[in-house]
């Protein structure tokens, strides 16, 4: 009997062992680094981007960044995101809604916008460190009543992104509408859409400190609605993003029926043949 306990309490301390956190550097568990400290130099690198007689603008619509392979068709793992930015750079100038609406930017080059809705906790985690990295634009489109629970950003986090600049001035990260709750537009009320829009945008107005002027409709509810359209204008948005997978013309944006691509989990070729036929040059 004495023996068997010997043995029970013997095979108890190397479980213990075995779980137990370990002190420094783990022998079977080496440390990993998802992404070098130095700069990859193809995302570092400025490509010479193909002109267009007739350039179009791609936005891309983006929800969650994970590290490594999933399920859900909503997370993008880090190595094919890594891969799609690759892609974008080479083949399209990246851009934000402001500069587009405001025609600053005239060069004859396929636009693209990287966007990201909802606001969860791995646009601060991942996206936030990659694209202060490489320098790239995104658009953040916030859920205010989401923001500080479980699995999406808090305030603070959101206000370091917005302030952030790069070296030379540049701003990267733009955050605007989602709506207040995350409801179907196009199934509520005018009282009701008038409610989502103009509280989304006073409070993310007041915690960063900058005009949110772009909203992007929850599940592409309502695109084309009237009364959206109508509602946003009235409170000082000046274009709508919706989840239609389309890509015009520069020249013959409509700013209230702004599509995007959604990416979904496949890997990055293809997301590459999507883009490719979305733009036309791919049947």
């Amino acid at each position: 009997m004495r023996i068997k306990l010997v043995s029970v309490m013997i095979i108890l301390l190397s479980m213990v062992s075995l779980f137990a956190e370990p002190q420094g550097e783990s022998p079977y568990a080496p440390s990993v680094r998802y992404w070098s400290n130095e700069q990859d130099p193809t995302l570092a690198s400025q490509p010479t981007i193909p002109l267009r007689s007739e350039p179009k603008l791609l936005v891309l619509l983006y929800h969650n960044v994970v590290f490594g392979r999933t399920g859900n068709v909503y997370n993008r793992d880090l190595y094919n995101f890594e891969n799609d930015l690759l892609f974008v750079k080479r083949n399209f100038t990246l851009t934000n809604f402001k500069q587009l609406l405001t025609n600053s930017d005239d060069t004859k080059t396929d636009k693209a916008i990287i966007t990201f809705d909802d606001g969860d906790l791995s646009l601060y985690a991942i996206v936030f460190p990659l694209f202060k990295a490489y320098e790239l634009e995104a658009t953040i489109f916030l859920v205010p009543s989401y923001i500080g629970e479980v699995g999406y950003m808090s305030w603070d986090q959101v206000r370091e992104m917005s302030d952030y600049r790069t070296g030379d001035g540049r701003k990267l990260f733009y955050f605007e509408s989602h709506s207040q709750t995350h409801r179907m537009m196009g199934d509520l009320g005018e009282e009701e859409i008038r409610w989502e829009l103009q509280q989304s945008k006073q409070i993310i107005e007041k915690e960063v400190g900058e005009p949110v002027t772009i909203l992007a409709l929850p599940f592409g509810s309502g695109a084309g609605d009237e009364r959206i359209i109508s509602a946003a204008y009235d409170l000082g948005y000046q274009a709508i993003r919706t989840s239609k997978p389309e890509a015009p013309l520069l020249t013959k944006i409509n700013p209230w029926m702004i599509g995007a691509m959604n990416v979904e989990n496949y890997s990055s070729d293809v997301l590459v043949q999507n883009v490719l036929t979305l733009m036309g040059k791919r049947k």
